[in-house]
């Protein structure tokens, strides 16, 4: 574990990092953090809180209005569906982790573990979800002429199943890949214990350094920089803006009505790229940790920068479902129906409820007069 996850471990071995690790264990000082780290600290909390709120509520919406909807024919459909899925369980991992630095939950290092390995997970998944979605688009606009005049034919909806069951293989494939990439978090024995730096107010873990991985001594640093930095972060978000550019491209190159066809997907993808590129920083944060002498690295600076993106990054999880919203007329247009008709039904149900009666009140314009 590393700043960048929250968490933050000593390494002798490169430049003997976190040594004040030490000192704020101490019982005979009583450190507290900077005021700009308490403010950095604050705001991304409540930057946090307003986007779990606010982000569970679009999603779930989203969700929502997608199973009542065409999209989930769709293979960009079922993409959007799990990246909310997914993005609601990253904002729970988020309340969860404030739980934590509250103490209304006990900080140890199964409370730990359970944390990490649902943040990791759920933004693992999420990041390569939009990376599929964006691969689905750009075969989209490559195969939408050949494939248009098919659109009504007899075949569209063995086409739309058979689409459907490769994109669930693969989300599939991408559950088993992450839970195998990300199954170490779920080994407590990595970690001797845990406790929070009240400088600068996150938790620190300290490694087990003589963790053995099946025969072989584990390597923490290593799989941080593999697992966190490359895998998580920095190759999805390099991927979507490559092939966000090439969409960008490819859509200025298009027949005016295909585009405004595909249009709406591809700026959903845009939105969700551009605050995908949030959880980026916080990943050189992890680098800084473990390759920069200590003493060339402001503690302060670095406290505020992980805070300020605690919060950045949970726009990136809250704003899936508002972005769908604003960028698909067909999808406002399923919520607000599905709404109003919920709002009718619990109407029609509050009025039986309090007039009993009604229920067998007959209308005189459902009597059928029979002649004799």
């Amino acid at each position: 574990m590393s700043v960048g996850e929250e968490f933050s471990f000593k390494i002798p071995c490169l430049f003997a990092m976190n040594e004040t690790i030490n000192d704020t264990r101490s019982s005979n000082i009583i450190l507290e953090p900077p005021q700009s780290v308490l403010i950095a600290f604050h705001v991304g909390q409540i930057v946090s809180i307003f986007c779990i709120i606010f982000g569970i509520l679009g999603n779930t919406a989203l969700i929502f209005a997608i199973y009542r909807s065409s999209f989930s024919r769709f293979s960009y459909g079922l993409l959007l569906f799990f990246i909310a899925i997914f993005d609601i369980v990253r904002l729970i991992s988020t309340a969860y982790y404030y739980l934590l630095q509250a103490q209304l939950i006990p900080l140890n290092l199964l409370t730990a573990t359970i944390y990490i390995f649902f943040y990791r997970y759920s933004k693992n998944i999420t990041n390569w979800l939009k990376v599929f979605l964006a691969i689905e688009r750009l075969l989209a606009v490559k195969y939408w002429i050949s494939n248009r005049y098919n659109v009504n034919s007899k075949n569209t909806t063995n086409i739309q199943r058979s689409r459907q069951k490769r994109i669930l293989y693969l989300i599939l494939f991408l559950f088993i890949c992450t839970l195998i990439s990300q199954h170490p978090n779920l080994i407590t024995n990595r970690y001797l214990s845990i406790h929070l730096d009240p400088v600068r107010l996150f938790f620190i873990a300290i490694p087990n350094l003589n963790f053995y991985y099946g025969q072989y001594l584990f390597d923490g640093a290593l799989f941080i920089i593999m697992s966190y930095i490359i895998i998580d972060d920095l190759l999805p978000v390099t991927l979507l803006i490559i092939f966000n550019t090439i969409l960008l491209y490819k859509l200025r190159h298009l027949p005016s009505i295909t585009s405004q066809k595909i249009a709406e997907s591809i700026w959903i993808l845009l939105f969700l790229t551009v605050f995908s590129i949030f959880v980026a920083p916080r990943s050189f944060i992890v680098f800084c940790n473990l390759y920069v002498d200590p003493k060339d690295v402001n503690n302060t600076i670095i406290a505020i920068v992980f805070h300020t993106f605690q919060g950045l990054e949970m726009l990136n999880h809250a704003i899936t479902g508002y972005a769908c919203f604003l960028s698909c007329r067909s999808l406002r247009k399923t919520l607000l129906d599905s709404i109003h008709t919920l709002c009718k039904q619990l109407q029609t149900k509050s009025h039986r409820r309090d007039n009993p009666i009604a229920l067998y009140i007959i209308e005189p314009s459902n009597i059928v007069s029979k002649r004799p």
